[in-house]
């Protein structure tokens, strides 16, 4: 992930921090912390989201995560697990993925898009914890957005979205939705496909992604292999 305008990027040899202006959510990845750095990271985190919007940061951990109580200094630091998203897989995907026929998809490339697309991933997440953004919040977002959204269209209808993060490696997918009603009709492979064609065109032909329960059995069917197993804590920062 490169730093561009509308990103907070900040990685150090222990921890990489990164948030986008408008979101509501924040990342902590590539953990590797001394014991008694602990405490200390964690208020450098804090303060560095102070004022950036950000209502929760996502600490996200693995088997090579340091030190190996990690989990639990954080846990009793105030953050908090929920178990049903708890466990996720880092998967990558080296190989071509299929073609979707009969699907309709591309970039997002206005802001009534944008926001219908924000409107279907709210709706698909269902998760209680999400800032549900107004009008103006989603378009500061469209403003500042950083990352290319992708989108797919049933019968004319938009059925999936899905985010991708390019770095000099490879396409890091982020946000994937289907609308219910679309489920099962090949709209999540379509955006899986276009950014994968979108990766290859920045000659970077790898696309890599944290996968929940729902997501990973399809992945799989397309190729992704799991590398980590993900383990997430979450910083309440403030009221959603």
């Amino acid at each position: 992930m490169a730093p561009a305008p509308g990103r907070l990027l900040h990685v150090t040899d222990g921890y990489a921090l990164a948030h986008d202006f408008g979101h509501t959510w924040a990342a902590v990845e590539g953990i590797h912390l001394r014991a008694e750095d602990v405490a200390g990271v964690l208020a450098e985190v804090r303060a560095a989201l102070t004022g950036s919007g950000a209502a929760r940061c996502s600490w996200w951990l693995t088997e090579r995560s340091t030190p190996p109580d990690l989990e639990a200094r954080l846990l009793e630091a105030g953050l908090v697990r929920d178990d049903a998203d708890y466990l996720h897989a880092a998967m990558l995907l080296t190989t071509e993925p299929p073609q979707v026929d009969g699907i309709a998809v591309r970039r997002v490339t206005t802001l009534a898009e944008f926001a219908e697309g924000r409107r279907l991933a709210l709706a698909a997440f269902a998760n209680p914890n999400q800032h549900v953004p107004t009008d103006d919040e989603i378009a500061v977002e469209w403003q500042h957005a950083v990352d290319p959204t992708f989108a797919a269209w049933v019968d004319g209808r938009m059925a999936a979205v899905g985010r991708a993060t390019f770095t000099s490696m490879g396409a890091y997918l982020i946000g994937g939705a289907t609308a219910e009603w679309a489920r099962g009709r090949g709209a999540y492979r379509a955006i899986v496909r276009a950014r994968w064609d979108a990766a290859v065109e920045a000659n970077t032909p790898a696309l890599g992604v944290g996968a929940g329960p729902m997501s990973r059995p399809i992945l799989e069917r397309l190729g992704f292999e799991q590398v980590l197993q993900l383990r997430r804590l979450d910083d309440v920062l403030s009221p959603a």
